[in-house]
């Protein structure tokens, strides 16, 4: 409650800013930002509309704006904004992750794969590309691909403990007790407070006996 109250502080200090500095498209991205952090998504919308406006050649702000509208589900706007941010830096990874998940969530997969993959591409040391495209395969019940891409992401990055849990989740699942709980337990030792991962050790050994 105190997060809240200090962030509708700031967001009450910014309006006065703006009554007093109209047209500031600073300030209004941050207030369009203040009201993201509240969950208040037509109004963060509203106001970074605004800063977009106000700067529209600034990347952050027709980002952040994206933001807002797939936290409102309003995907095919998000998309259309992801695109702008993207067609001007290419590599923005945030951006395509997002826009991916945007096509996911719109029914269009093929898109969908296709970023999740080409993020995987563009940045072949970004352990967190691997484990993505991995749940995508996941949510599609395609365990073998998406075993595949959480290996790539422990190989990427050692100590990526979610990694280790959703693949010895998929392989206790599949019947591969011994296998699973080697995964489990190397998770384990890069983080020995994973609740999750501690939950599904002992499931494991309870398996094997």
């Amino acid at each position: 409650m105190t997060d809240e109250l200090t962030l509708r502080n700031q967001i009450e200090e910014l309006h006065r800013q703006i009554r007093q500095k109209p047209g500031q498209a600073e300030l209004y991205h941050d207030l369009g930002v203040g009201y993201y952090l509240l969950g208040e998504y037509q109004h963060s919308i509203t106001f970074l509309n605004k800063a977009v406006e106000s700067d529209p050649d600034n990347k952050t702000y027709r980002y952040n704006l994206a933001n807002s509208y797939a936290e409102y589900e309003s995907f095919e706007l998000a998309i259309r904004n992801y695109l702008d941010v993207i067609d001007s830096i290419p590599d923005h990874i945030p951006a395509l992750n997002n826009l991916a998940d945007c096509y996911e969530k719109t029914g269009n997969e093929k898109d969908a794969h296709d970023v999740f993959q080409y993020i995987t591409k563009i940045a072949p040391q970004n352990a967190l590309a691997f484990f993505n495209l991995g749940n995508f395969y996941l949510r599609r019940n395609n365990h073998h691909e998406a075993a595949r891409k959480y290996k790539k992401a422990i190989e990427t990055e050692p100590g990526f403990t979610d990694a280790y849990f959703t693949l010895s989740w998929i392989l206790k699942e599949i019947g591969a007790y011994p296998e699973a709980l080697e995964f489990a337990e190397k998770g384990l030792s890069t983080d020995k407070d994973h609740e999750d991962l501690q939950k599904l050790a002992r499931e494991i050994r309870l398996r094997l006996g």
